[in-house]
């Protein structure tokens, strides 16, 4: 028998709420669809090496508790390249249940922000 393992790397943005709900492409897509251009040298990783925000460190720290509780272990957290981009990332494990951790975390990740404004 063949088991293939997987570990995702789910990267994403945070945001105050009230600045979510401020923005009709990101409330009715979910995406960025109006906005600048970024500013010009941008491409440098001065995020990607930056402290983590409190309120990220706390919303991330809130969600690999609960991942951990749930069985999941979380393996990665960090800051990303853009401004306001985060990753978080499990130990590998077999593909089925990834997938399904994948979709869990998404929910739990969703909940633990907005308990938080975010």
């Amino acid at each position: 028998m063949i088991h293939s393992f997987l570990g995702w790397e789910q990267e994403f943005f945070v945001i105050k709420a009230e600045h979510y709900r401020a923005r009709p492409d990101l409330v009715n897509c979910g995406r960025t669809l109006i906005g600048a251009l970024p500013a010009r040298n941008q491409q440098a990783d001065l995020n990607y090496f930056a402290p983590v925000p409190t309120s990220v460190s706390t919303l991330l720290f809130n969600v690999q508790a609960k991942m951990l509780s749930l069985g999941v272990p979380m393996a990665v957290l960090h800051n990303e390249v853009a401004p306001a981009q985060h990753e978080m990332s499990p130990i590998y494990c077999q593909a089925t249940f990834s997938s399904d951790n994948n979709v869990l975390f998404m929910e739990v990740c969703n909940v633990e922000a907005e308990k938080l404004g975010l």
